[in-house]
């Protein structure tokens, strides 16, 4: 290779090197790959026929199993409510055959007619799936939100469901729900969940207009702090079904559920060995020219 040349390539390479390095940074940030569950057993739906209750009422429970072939043996499990001494008031067990596709089962429950059973307050119902798959038993679980209230009193006043961050993705998932972010905006920016209307929690007193007050709204922050006040305040302006997401959307991250970023990448640094591998190519070219220059003052 020519004298003169054999330093510009090697000061070329270091420098295509760096930039390849730092365009490797620049990716999609919260990139998910969901597993395949389309070939195992999962609860499509768990619902109730309302979501508010009074004492003494009777509830329907709605359960969806979908399954990818028959199975025999499935033991389904509902329970919850749980009462002032520690007791789920709602208690269901059987054993059930599962048939290819879409199995759809249905409880009823009727709750205490007196308070000293039950709090006023939110509640969760529960249900689990449990098959064998092999040599082990596969456990499938869901959660329902619900909220006990007063009756007939001047005190009574709708409130919001506390609900899970698995039960939110049912909800978006099959039904219509407008899905509120009252985080900031930066932070929105950052990672969101797909679909969002973003109205920070300091501007939602004055916007709850571009709200459908007739649907389901479903709040959710980082953690839930900021969505429990702002579900507060769709209350107040008339909003009767509101569902703020416990653990907001860092537990919907730790779900492995899927969010999405409008905020500009920012590139990374390449790494440590990275910047050693340049800097000895660097070294060797500029030994290279050092010597050439000794070499052309003998």
């Amino acid at each position: 290779m020519n004298n003169k040349i054999f330093p510009v390539v090697v000061a070329v390479t270091a420098l295509v090197m760096l930039s390849a390095f730092a365009d490797a940074g620049m990716q999609t940030a919260f990139a998910y790959n969901p597993a395949d569950v389309d070939n195992a057993i999962k609860i499509v739906s768990l619902s109730t026929d309302k979501d508010v209750y009074h004492l003494g009422e009777n509830m329907e429970i709605a359960l969806s199993v979908y399954s990818p072939e028959n199975v025999s043996n499935v033991l389904i499990k509902v329970s919850g409510l749980k009462g002032r001494h520690g007791i789920d008031l709602i208690s269901f067990s059987r054993e059930a055959n599962l048939t290819s596709g879409e199995n759809k089962m249905s409880f009823s429950s009727r709750i205490p007619s007196c308070g000293c059973a039950v709090s006023y307050g939110n509640y969760f119902i529960n249900a689990s799936v449990a098959y064998g798959h092999g040599d082990e038993v596969v456990i499938v679980n869901a959660t329902h939100s619900i909220v006990l209230t007063r009756r007939g009193q001047i005190t009574y006043q709708i409130t919001y469901a506390n609900i899970t961050g698995e039960e939110a993705k049912r909800m978006i998932e099959s039904e219509d729900v407008t899905l509120l972010d009252v985080r900031t905006e930066e932070e929105y920016d950052s990672a969101h969940i797909e679909g969002t209307i973003l109205i920070p929690v300091s501007e939602l007193g004055n916007r709850t207009e571009e709200l459908n007050k007739s649907g389901k709204i479903v709040v959710y922050c980082r953690s839930g702090h900021r969505s429990a006040i702002a579900s507060g305040i769709l209350i107040e302006h008339g909003f009767e079904e509101v569902y703020n997401v416990l653990g907001g959307i860092n537990g919907w991250e730790e779900r492995g559920y899927p969010v999405v970023s409008t905020a500009t990448p920012t590139p990374e640094q390449p790494g440590f060995e990275s910047v050693l591998a340049i800097a000895a190519l660097l070294a060797v070219a500029f030994a290279y020219l050092i010597k050439r220059r000794k070499a052309s003052f003998k």
